[in-house]
């Protein structure tokens, strides 16, 4: 596995699946980060986020600014949307593998590189993106800065440490600067590096983050005032904890979450914290003997807040997964070194179980649930299968042999999941659907209107940004305008119809799933019919 070909050969293969998810669409949250930055173009406003004509509070700015630089240079597109996340990505797997490497070895940082680029949640999260994909790379490149700098003492490792951390609080709040204070300053804790926690050096740290949060919260306090920066600081995250957005009490929520979100690696996780708890159970100085502890520390605390915190959802998960990924990573490594038998066996059937779990996903993707004669899907998952057999069968290198087929495994599942899966999803995403067409048909002076929907895409999709109208009184008040279309559901076009009657020329209908309620009804073809719902394109003269 440690050959450049064959290093070279994973990245590019891996670099290749993340482009091909820059162009599927984007729905829900992510449509709505598409709107805000899409607002920052047409106002030429970089300071004040809003949404649908109205200030926007919910995240911080980071994301939407980097995304309207990229839809300066490449145009407004789905492509110059994700490839600003993807980038810093990129640079946090390269980050990543240097933070293994000073307090492990080179092979465990390859091995943590490949773990976490070829993780379904980094996949998932690029495709439908989340303010938690940026703000996690921002989090460990800026650890692992900081890692550097309390090994070589160069200020400047410092500075930039606090930078990408002040850009994770700018992406989603102080949770970036929790999980990176979890890492740091567990591991100075537990190490009893007294000298370094008490340094003065820390002190740099605040001017640093008030420099990169100044325009963040400069924004916040012109549009909410105070109430703007005690939500950013404290009612958003501590909201979600206390679950003021609704309560979730399984505790192992994050446990059985890790058994997808993981995909390939979760077998293999789930064997190194048995191995860990066990190896404490029967020594308790166990857990003291480590090499590091930042990841320990990021594991445990922010596993433990998100457990027990009310709210709860899979992204959340985002942070700990490049933490985890090294803890799993120099486990496998050493456990080879030592050529420990038993383990090796164990995580041998891991890898015969995730092996088998990804491939039925594939092939019931591409035969079942949105079948394919296309020639080359077919052909990609015949090459991926042809060198997962051959890795198994003629490698006698051990760690090739647990590694490079489960990567494999995860490149066809997401290459179907890009290329064909999500397209096909996506195209019974009625919104979407009705805003091409609104595209095709409207003259440039013509509003379009939502009611009743409630979602995001009308803000991007759309030529012209959409209004809403927020309740049946709001949209008698567009009876002074002519020329102009409206969006809506089943129930709101019986409004649109009483309101508006013989002054409607046009009504088109769109089949609509929303996608992130997919269910057994949608994915089953000979059911998916009745699991649609109407979204209409109405057009008002």
């Amino acid at each position: 596995m440690n050959s450049k070909n064959t290093l070279f050969a994973v990245f590019t293969s891996i670099v290749i699946i993340y482009i091909i998810g820059l162009f599927p669409e984007v729905g829900i949250d992510s449509a709505k980060y598409a709107g805000v930055s899409r607002y920052i173009i047409d106002s030429g406003d970089w300071l004040h986020m809003h949404i649908y004509g109205k200030p926007y509070l919910q995240k911080p700015p980071f994301m939407f600014w980097l995304n309207a630089i990229s839809f300066q240079i490449f145009g407004m597109s789905m492509f110059a949307f994700k490839l600003p996340t993807l980038l810093f990505t990129f640079a946090s797997i390269f980050a990543l593998f240097k933070f293994t490497k000073l307090y492990y070895s080179k092979n465990t940082g390859i091995i943590a590189a490949v773990m976490y680029a070829s993780s379904q949640m980094l996949f998932l999260y690029h495709n439908d993106l989340h303010t938690d994909a940026l703000m996690t790379a921002n989090v460990v490149i800026g650890v692992s800065f900081i890692a550097y700098y309390l090994s070589t003492k160069q200020l400047w490792q410092f500075i930039l440490g606090f930078v990408f951390i002040g850009f994770a609080v700018s992406t989603k709040g102080p949770i970036g600067l929790a999980v990176a204070a979890f890492a740091v300053g567990g591991h100075l804790l537990i190490s009893k590096n007294w000298k370094q926690i008490f340094s003065p050096i820390w002190l740099l740290a605040i001017p640093i983050l008030s420099l990169v949060l100044f325009p963040t919260l400069k924004g916040l306090y012109d549009q909410f005032g105070w109430e703007g920066i005690k939500f950013f600081f404290w009612t958003n995250n501590a909201g979600r904890i206390a679950g003021s957005h609704g309560m979730n009490k399984d505790y192992a929520f994050y446990l059985h979450t890790l058994i997808y979100i993981y995909l390939p690696w979760s077998a293999y996780a789930f064997i190194t914290f048995y191995n860990h708890i066990r190896s404490i159970v029967k020594n308790k100085k166990a857990m003291f003997n480590r090499n590091e502890f930042y990841t320990y520390s990021a594991l445990l605390i922010f596993g433990s807040i998100l457990s027990v915190s009310g709210q709860k959802a899979p992204h959340y998960l985002y942070p700990v997964i490049p933490f985890l990924t090294v803890i799993v990573a120099d486990f496998i490594n050493t456990s080879i070194v030592k050529n420990a038998s038993g383990i090796l066996k164990a995580f041998s059937i891991g890898r015969y179980i995730m092996l088998g779990l990804s491939l039925i996903v594939v092939l019931l993707a591409v035969t079942f649930v949105f079948g394919t004669s296309n020639l080359l899907i077919w052909l990609v998952l015949l090459i991926g299968i042809v060198v997962i057999v051959y890795v198994l069968v003629k490698s006698d290198d051990v760690l090739t042999k647990l590694i490079i087929p489960l990567v494999i495994s995860s490149l066809m599942l997401n290459f179907v999941l890009n290329y064909h899966f999500m397209p096909k999803a996506f195209s019974y995403h009625g919104a979407i659907r009705a805003c091409n067409m609104y595209d095709e048909l409207a003259n440039d002076d013509e509003l379009l209107l939502t009611y009743k929907y409630k979602q995001f895409e009308t803000f991007f999709y759309a030529k012209k940004v959409s209004e809403r109208a927020m309740d049946i009184d709001n949209l008698e008040k567009y009876k002074r305008k002519s020329n102009f279309w409206i969006i809506t559901n089943q129930e709101g076009k019986s409004e649109v119809d009483s309101v508006y009657q013989d002054r409607i020329s046009r009504t088109e209908i769109f089949k609509h799933k929303k996608i992130s309620q997919m269910d057994g009804k949608f994915l089953n073809p000979r059911t998916r019919e009745n699991s649609l719902k109407n979204i209409y394109l109405i057009k008002v003269e």
